[in-house]
Order: structure tokens, then sequence, then C-alpha cells
């Protein structure tokens, strides 16, 4: 099985336990409706700001690159989300053997999110189309130009894709879940482990990470 097939296999294993199997029909078990276009272009408007691209502020500043990875990952979660809701999980395996770019392009990853906003939000107004196709091809562009193949992603998604999974055990959408683990965000707590264990199963690693939020004060 290739990874983006497991992948996808994940997402449906984690919105079908997060929203109840209904979610497939656009709404989550508590009767919220779903707007998947709406997650990934606000995901892909922070993903933007993790680039250094305002003229008034602080102009020498590094670009946050592993920031900008973070939010690529959860913009996958959503448009796999979206392929799923929409009926096609199939048609991005055909992205299986991406070739990445050897330097990260920030000026060139603006650009590529933006048509990604541009995509996103346009189809969520006209709801006569679906960019799906048009955003998942943008979404690939944008990993390649940052130096990351489809292992690399498959990875990084394994380590989102448990912390999803441990934030939903443990209150997130109730609101009682603690983001923020001795001043550092969940987020970088997760990869960090990865970046240690890279050879971690999930399974390791959601225990690791209830070890670690057992001793958050």
């Amino acid at each position: 099985m290739n990874q983006i097939k497991q992948m996808f296999e994940l997402q449906q294993k984690l919105n079908d336990a997060t929203n109840g199997i209904i979610w497939t029909e656009g709404a989550t078990k508590e009767g919220r409706q779903i707007s998947w276009l709406r997650c990934i272009y606000m995901e892909a408007a922070e993903a933007i700001d993790s680039f250094n691209w305002k003229h008034w502020k602080d102009i020498e500043g590094p670009h946050d690159l592993d920031n900008a990875k973070v939010e690529l990952v959860d913009i996958w979660h959503f448009i796999m989300s979206e392929a799923i809701h929409f009926g096609d999980s199939g048609f991005a395996e055909a992205y299986e053997n991406i070739e990445p770019e050897r330097d990260p392009n920030p000026e060139l990853m603006v650009e590529i999110l933006e048509k990604m906003v541009a995509a996103a939000a346009g189809a969520n107004v006209d709801k006569s189309q679906n960019a799906l196709y048009e955003i998942t091809s943008i979404f690939f562009k944008a990993i390649a130009t940052m130096g990351m193949d489809v292992p690399e992603l498959y990875r990084r998604y394994l380590v989102k894709n448990q912390l999803n999974t441990f934030r939903q055990d443990h209150g997130y959408k109730e609101g009682t879940y603690v983001k923020i683990w001795d001043a550092v965000e969940d987020n970088v707590v997760a990869f960090n482990i990865m970046d240690e264990h890279p050879d971690f199963t999930p399974e390791q690693l959601y225990k690791k990470l209830e070890e670690e939020y057992a001793g958050i004060n």
C-alpha cells in the first residue's frame, strides 16, 4: 500500500472518531456544518504568516520554515477530508513520486499559498464548482517547493495524526485540553519526539505524548 493511500485511511479513521461517520455528508455528529475548503484557506493564510513578508515589521527576521511545514501538514488533513467528502480519494496517489526542490524558495511559497487561498475561498463562495483537484495540485507543488517529498509528508502526517487523536481524547473539543506544555506548544513537542525517535510507530508516539502530557505543570 502506498503512503498516500495509508494517509487517507488514517484520516478517515480520525474524522470518523472525531465527528461521527455522518461527517462525510457535511456535518458533525453534533449537527455543526463542516467547510473543509474554509479550513484549507484559513490554514494556508497561517502558513503565509510563517514567512517574513511584512515590509513594515522585522524586515531582517528569518522565515519560520519549520512552522510552514507544520501548516502544510494541517492543510493536507483538510484536503484529504474534502476529497473523502467529495467522493474521490484515489486521484491523489498520482503525486506519490513528486521530486522535492533542493532549496526552499520563500518568495515562491507565498505565491503558491496565495493561489491555494484563492482557489479554496473561491470554491467555498461559488458552490457550483469544486476546486479539489486544483488545490491538491497546488499543495503538492508547495511541499516540493519546501523541499519535502511524500515520505517526509507521511512522517510528519503520522505525528500530527496522532497528536490530533491525542487532543480529541483529552478534551480538545470540550475546551479542557492544555495546548501549551511547559511553555512549548504541543505541535513542537510532537515533532521533537519524531526527530528524536524517527522509527516510532504511531502507538509508541501516542504513548510518549501521554508521558509528556502527564508531566506538564
